[in-house]
């Protein structure tokens, strides 16, 4: 697997306590039309038996096998940790229980030498269940402006970018995405202050320094089931992430008035996408999340208002 005229990518796969999707995650990696990458495979200390199966592919040359003892406590360490052994020009994050088709890589780096100028390639996703059954896709889901800019392959300008992300995070799984090695060392790597929106606070760092290139074909799927980081995590502590994330980046940034408006009033926007989806378990942490944010700002109540009424104005739009 080895093609010196072609950028060697490095396939960090993280594994944890998911047996059952493992054959299906591996095997579509491995018959990738792609010739030239690396596979980094990290179990994170599985209490099943998932380590049986992950040895069946040590025998493969590209492969390298990380067996932790001890767990990291996070994918987001052992993503970071599989990453350290990455010597490709790109980085392309596997979660173990998500599945590629097979020409992902091949279209990804396509897309990425056509475009230099972006950081990250990425694609659309279709939703499956739990069974690999189709549910849905990402971009169905996405707003409306997303959905009119990115009907399309398109370069997207990391201040087009950075909006799409004060609203969603709209790569919603690593799988689909290929960085460019030298900017995921640029940012920092994963953040491991956070379980839930790691990713998400990882591309808006990259978004306050480049573009990203997106690939409106489908090219891999995201599997959604009852054992995920989000679904195990409760609501109050995936929201006060969100805006810790926010209020992050506005320090960070020395930001102005209009992007503190912005990242706050969707961060209002956020909570209300949460209680729509889920009333009962967000009213029962209104208080204390109104509570925590207006200690750190005390407009807060008008910006959760005003994300509110955006978004029941972009509900009604769509």
């Amino acid at each position: 697997m080895t093609n010196q005229r072609s950028p060697l990518v490095s396939v960090v796969f993280t594994s944890y306590n998911h047996i059952e999707y493992l054959k299906q995650a591996l095997d579509s990696l491995i018959n990738q039309t792609y010739n030239n990458i690396e596979l980094i495979i990290v179990d994170d200390c599985s209490t099943d038996d998932s380590q049986s199966v992950l040895k069946e592919y040590e025998y493969l040359p590209y492969v390298n096998l990380k067996l932790n003892k001890i767990n990291s406590g996070s994918y987001v360490k052992a993503s970071n940790y599989g990453a350290s052994f990455a010597s490709g020009d790109y980085i392309l994050f596997a979660q173990c229980d998500d599945y590629a088709h097979p020409y992902q890589i091949t279209k990804l780096v396509a897309m990425a030498t056509l475009n230099s100028e972006a950081a990250v390639v990425y694609s659309r996703s279709n939703l499956v269940d739990k069974n690999g059954l189709f549910i849905s896709d990402d971009f169905s889901i996405r707003q409306k402006n997303f959905r009119e800019t990115c009907k399309d392959n398109c370069l997207i300008s990391k201040k087009s970018m950075f909006e799409f992300l004060t609203v969603s995070c709209v790569i919603p799984n690593l799988s689909a995405a290929l960085i460019k090695k030298s900017v995921y060392e640029q940012v920092g790597g994963l953040s491991e202050k956070y379980l839930v929106v790691a990713d998400w606070e990882f591309w808006m760092k990259i978004s306050e320094l480049h573009a990203f290139y997106y690939i409106s074909e489908t090219l891999n799927n995201f599997r959604q089931h009852d054992t995920t980081i989000r679904s195990k995590t409760k609501i109050d502590r995936q929201l006060m992430e969100i805006f810790y994330m926010f209020t992050n980046h506005i320090q960070r940034n020395s930001s102005s008035w209009q992007i503190k408006k912005s990242l706050l009033t969707g961060f209002g926007n956020i909570w209300f996408t949460y209680f729509i989806e889920a009333p009962y378990a967000v009213s029962l942490s209104f208080v204390a999340i109104l509570t925590k944010t207006t200690r750190k700002n005390k407009l807060m109540p008008y910006f959760l208002l005003r994300g509110v009424f955006n978004k029941i104005k972009a509900v009604i739009k769509n």
